[in-house]
C-alpha cells in the first residue's frame, strides 16, 4: 500500500470518527446542562400503570371515549404513578369503575363530569380537583370558578371543622348552624363534597365545603330536594329552629380578574409589594429595579401581599426575592418525562431523555446554600386562596428563615403536584388538565401539607398586623 492510499484511509477513519463522536459530544453536553440547570437531578426508568403508547379511542364512542382518553393521558403524564406511597391502594378499582360508568350511553354531561371528578380525587392533586366541571356558552367551554353545572344558591355561610356556620351582620361568624339543606343533613352534603373534590389540607377542605355546599348538583347528589329552583335551609341556634328558602341561580361565574399584576410603595421605611398574580415580564422587572435601589439605600423591611393570589409563573416571585439579595431554598421536584409536556412545552432535553429510556428525573429538596447578605426581613401575607406559586413564595420565606408569614393557612400544600398541562377530551370537548411535576417542600422537617402562618390572624387585618410587627 503506497503512502497516498494510507493517507486517504486515515482521512476516511477520521471522518467516520467525527461523525460518531460529534453527536455523542452533543448528547453529553445536553445531559450536563440539564443536570446542572435542574439542580443535579437523578434520572430513572419507571413507567406508571399505562404503557407509553398513542391513545387509541377507536371502538369507543361518546363519554366512554372521553373517559379512556382522560385515564390514559393521566396515567402517562401524572407523577403519582412513579413516586412511592402516594397512589391510593384502590386506585385501579375506582379507575375501572369510572371507565365502566362512562360506557353507559344514557348518562348526561353533568353525570360524566361528576364521575370524572370522583376519579380525579384519587390523584390527590389540588390543581386538578374541580377543573372538569364546565359550562357551555355559545359552544365555548368556560371554566366555572369553583361552581358546578347545576346552579348555585347565594347564601352567607362558611365551613369550619365539618360544620356550616351562618354569617351574621358584616359577615361575622354567628352561633347559628346550618343543620339541613334540601331536606338532608348538612353533614351528608359535606360528605358528598369530599367524594368529588380532593382537599390538600384542612384549609382546602373548609374551602371546598364552603364553596360546593352551595351547588345545586351537589345538593341533589346528596339526596337533597330542589323544587322549582328553591332550596329549603334549616338553621339552628341553641334550641331555636328556623327554616328559610334560597333560590338557585344559573348566572355565569367568571374567574377573578385583576386590575393590576403588581404594584409597590414605601410605607415609611417598609417596602410594600402587592402582587395579584404571578406573571413574569416588564412589570416584574420594574419592581426588581425598585427593590435593588431600595436595598442599596438601606431598606431591609419588606411586605409581600399574596392574599387571593392564585399563582402562575414562580419565577416572578423568585426574581423579587433575588432582587433583595436572597438565595432561596430549593424545592425538590419529580418530573414525569412523558409525551404531553414535551409537546406542550417543547422540552427538547425531555425528548432526548425520553429517547434514552428515562421516564422521570428527581431533584432533592434542600435548604443548604441559602443566604441573606442584606439582612432583609419579609412579612408575607396569606389567606386560603394563596395558591400554587404564591404559596411557594411563602414557603421560600419561611423555610429560608427570611421573615414570617402572617394571615391564614393556604389551601395549597407545600408538597404538591403541579405544573399543569391542558388537553381536550375528544367527544365532549371538555378542556381539562393534568399535572406532570411533584414539588417537595425545601425543609424536609417542616409540615408538607400546610404553610402554617407564623402569626395567625384574620387575613383582612394581616397588613396592619405586619406593619405593626415590622415597626417594632
Amino acid at each position: 500500500m503506497n503512502a497516498e492510499k494510507v493517507i486517504k484511509k486515515k482521512r476516511r477513519v477520521l471522518k467516520t470518527t467525527t461523525i460518531i463522536f460529534i453527536p455523542l459530544g452533543v448528547l453529553v453536553a445536553t445531559l450536563v446542562i440539564f443536570w446542572h440547570a435542574s439542580g443535579r437531578p437523578s434520572l430513572g426508568r419507571k413507567e406508571g400503570i399505562a404503557p407509553p403508547i398513542t391513545i387509541d379511542t377507536s371502538g369507543f364512542s361518546g363519554f366512554a371515549a372521553d373517559a379512556l382518553y382522560m385515564v390514559q393521558t393521566i396515567e402517562q403524564t401524572h407523577p403519582i404513578f412513579i413516586v412511592e406511597r402516594w397512589l391510593p391502594y384502590n386506585y385501579e378499582i375506582e379507575r375501572d369503575r369510572f371507565l365502566q360508568y362512562a360506557n353507559n350511553p344514557h348518562i348526561t354531561k353533568t353525570e360524566f363530569a361528576f364521575a370524572a371528578q370522583r376519579y380525579i380525587t384519587m390523584l390527590r392533586d389540588g390543581h386538578m380537583s374541580g377543573m372538569v366541571l364546565v359550562e357551555y356558552e355559545n359552544q365555548l367551554t368556560r371554566l366555572v370558578g369553583g361552581r358546578t353545572l347545576g346552579g348555585t344558591i347565594d347564601v352567607p355561610w362558611v365551613a369550619q371543622d365539618g360544620q356550616l356556620l351562618w354569617l351574621g351582620d358584616n359577615y361575622i361568624i354567628s352561633d347559628t348552624f346550618v343543620v339541613d339543606i334540601g331536606g338532608v343533613p348538612a353533614s351528608q352534603i359535606l360528605a358528598t363534597i369530599d367524594t368529588y373534590f380532593y382537599a390538600e389540607n384542612e384549609a382546602d377542605r373548609n374551602n371546598n365545603h364552603t364553596t360546593f355546599s352551595r351547588s345545586g348538583d351537589i345538593i341533589q347528589r346528596a339526596g337533597g330536594d330542589i323544587s322549582d329552583r328553591w332550596v329549603r335551609i334549616t338553621l339552628q341556634n341553641d334550641n331555636d329552629i328556623t327554616n328559610i328558602f334560597a333560590e338557585l341561580s344559573f348566572e355565569t361565574v367568571s374567574r377573578n380578574e385583576h386590575d393590576f399584576i403588581i404594584r409597590h410603595e414605601m410605607l415609611e421605611d417598609i417596602f410594600f409589594i402587592d402582587l395579584r398574580i404571578f406573571i413574569d415580564g416588564d412589570h416584574i422587572s420594574e419592581v426588581v429595579t425598585a427593590i435593588e435601589e431600595a436595598v442599596t439605600n438601606g431598606t431591609h423591611k419588606f411586605i409581600v401581599d399574596l392574599r387571593g393570589n392564585g399563582g402562575g409563573n414562580s419565577m416572578a416571585g423568585q426574581r423579587l426575592l433575588e432582587a433583595m439579595g436572597l438565595t432561596v431554598p430549593r424545592f425538590g421536584a419529580v418530573h414525569r418525562i412523558s409525551t404531553l409536556p414535551i409537546e406542550q412545552h417543547s422540552l427538547w432535553h425531555f425528548r432526548l431523555l425520553r429517547r434514552l429510556g428515562f421516564s422521570y428525573s428527581r431533584t432533592a429538596p434542600s435548604i443548604s446554600g441559602i443566604s441573606n447578605p442584606n439582612n432583609v426581613f419579609i412579612s408575607v401575607l396569606t389567606d386560603v386562596d394563596t395558591f400554587s406559586s404564591a404559596n411557594m413564595m411563602g414557603v421560600w420565606v419561611q423555610d429560608g428563615g427570611f421573615g414570617n408569614v402572617i394571615g391564614s393557612a393556604s389551601r395549597q400544600a407545600p408538597t404538591n403536584f403541579g405544573d399543569v398541562l391542558w388537553y381536550t377530551l375528544p367527544y365532549s370537548g371538555i378542556y381539562t388538565l393534568v399535572s406532570f411535576v411533584q414539588w417537595l417542600r425545601p425543609d424536609e422537617n417542616a409540615n408538607p401539607f400546610t404553610l402554617q402562618p407564623d402569626i395567625v390572624v384574620d387575613p383582612a387585618y394581616a397588613l396592619e398586623v405586619a406593619i405593626q410587627y415590622l415597626r417594632k
